[in-house]
């Protein structure tokens, strides 16, 4: 990439850091994906082989290596964001998901799965365009299922915009509130029993 820039601009004069902050990030995301794909086979292939030492190893309450530690961690939440992904309308959430979720709790492992927010954000969007569209109680329970799922799996949700366009929608629909409850309660809603009628 720098010898790009030297060869497209031959004084020498601009640099990667002559980059607004913005694209500067987006190029070396882009490099550094590059550089990461390259490994991600050796990460796989080193959990496949080490998968039940580690889980001996917590078995037998014996401290996990570090590098092991990290290498599970990363090849875990690989698999549950790449799954969140082929997968991002599907209601239920699939099982595999919870697998994954459930091995990285057994082995004392907290997966982040920060790639993971984006698709999340427009499923929970996708199916709230849907139920504001037309707030029936399949749509609601299937609504419900969804956010009780991603709960389940242990990823850190930010909900609030979910919240936000759920609490406008109980605003506008009166009619809809006692359908919409479950939800509601699923949302980290405590909303007076005034509110329902």
């Amino acid at each position: 990439m720098v010898r790009g820039l030297d060869e497209y601009f031959p004084q020498g004069l601009f640099s990667l850091t002559h980059l607004f902050l913005e694209q500067r990030r987006h190029v070396l995301a882009s490099v550094m994906q590059a550089v990461l794909d390259k490994h991600e086979e050796t990460y796989r292939r080193i959990w496949e082989e080490t998968r039940e030492v580690v889980r001996y190893l917590r078995d037998a309450d014996a401290p996990i290596p570090e590098v092991l530690q990290i290498i599970a961690k990363h090849v875990l939440e690989d698999q549950l964001v790449a799954e969140l992904r082929r997968t991002a309308d599907a209601t239920p959430l699939p099982e595999l998901l919870f697998e994954v979720s459930e091995e990285a709790r057994s082995l004392g492992l907290t997966l982040e799965a920060t790639a993971a927010r984006p698709i999340i954000s427009r499923t929970l969007a996708k199916a709230l365009d849907a139920l504001t569209e037309r707030p029936t109680a399949e749509r609601v329970a299937g609504f419900e299922a969804l956010v009780l799922g991603l709960k389940r799996l242990g990823l850190h949700l930010e909900l609030w915009p979910t919240q936000n366009r759920f609490f406008a929608l109980w605003r506008d629909h009166p009619e809809a509130r006692e359908t919409l409850r479950p939800l509601a309660d699923a949302l980290g809603f405590a909303l007076a029993a005034e509110e329902t009628r």
